[in-house]
Order: structure tokens, then sequence, then C-alpha cells
């Protein structure tokens, strides 16, 4: 078990920061044999500029519960890579069904991205979290506990 700090940004990319505070353990999980492909559409126009990550709004998206996102690396834009999906608010549970409005977008080359576009497909993939703790967190968490 370890204590941790949440951070992220309350209200808009770059604003105001929220720092949650909370107990999280390290958990095994398995990936099924069921994935789906998702498409990320950019939802409006951005003038984006090399080197600097921007805000881009998506159509939306939904995560389903106990499902992990990967990025299928074969597909996206020409102008740059998404670096991460939703990116304002307190950070959900992989349990929990999560809506995406938005991701961060690393432009490699200065251009436009027109609304419409695909900026990224991303792997939706189902998972069950494993009952069992990652190796040696039961340990450590029961050293912690009960101290002998």
């Amino acid at each position: 078990m370890a204590k941790i700090k949440i951070v992220c940004w309350k209200d808009k990319l770059g604003g105001e920061i929220e720092e949650v505070e909370t107990e999280a353990f390290s958990y095994g999980f398995t990936v099924g044999p069921h994935g789906e492909w998702e498409m990320l559409i950019a939802a409006e126009d951005k003038e984006v500029k090399k080197d600097e990550l921007v805000p881009v709004k998506i159509e939306e998206i939904e995560l389903p519960p106990k499902s992990i996102v990967v990025p299928c690396c074969i597909m996206r834009h020409a102008l740059g890579i998404v670096a991460s999906l939703g990116c304002v608010g307190t950070q959900k549970k992989v349990e929990e069904r999560r809506v995406v409005n938005t991701v961060v977008f690393n432009p490699l080359f200065d251009g436009t991205v027109h609304r419409g576009e695909l900026l990224c497909v991303t792997n939706v993939l189902y998972a069950s979290i494993d009952r069992r703790l990652a190796r040696g967190t039961a340990e450590k968490w029961l050293q912690e506990r009960y101290r002998y």
C-alpha cells in the first residue's frame, strides 16, 4: 500500500490544479480475448505549432468499466500524435465508466487540425482485476499493518 497524490487539472488544461490524496495498491490484471478499436476524431479546428502540446476537443467516446486503453501506433494524424486521453477533472478508477471528450495533442509539425479528421486509433481492451495483489505488495502491506 502507498499513500499517493493524484494531481490533475480541475477546470481546463493548464488551469487550476486539483490534488487528491488516497491509498493505492498495485494489482495484477488479466486482459481478455476481446477488444475494440476506438477512433479519436477532432471535434474542432485547431492551429498547432511543432512541439507545443495543445488540448483538442474530440467527438465524445465512452470507455466501459474494467477497460484499459493502449495506443495503436500504426494510425495517427500527419501533424502529430495523441499524448493523452482526457486531461481535465478528477481521474476515475478503471472499474468505473469514463467519458473522454478531449485529448492532449503533441504536434510534430506546424499546421491546422480540422474538425472530422482522425487524430488516432486506440485499442480498448477489457481487463479483469486479479484478486491477488501484485507480487510483494501483500507482504509489504502485512508488514506495515502488523509489525512484528
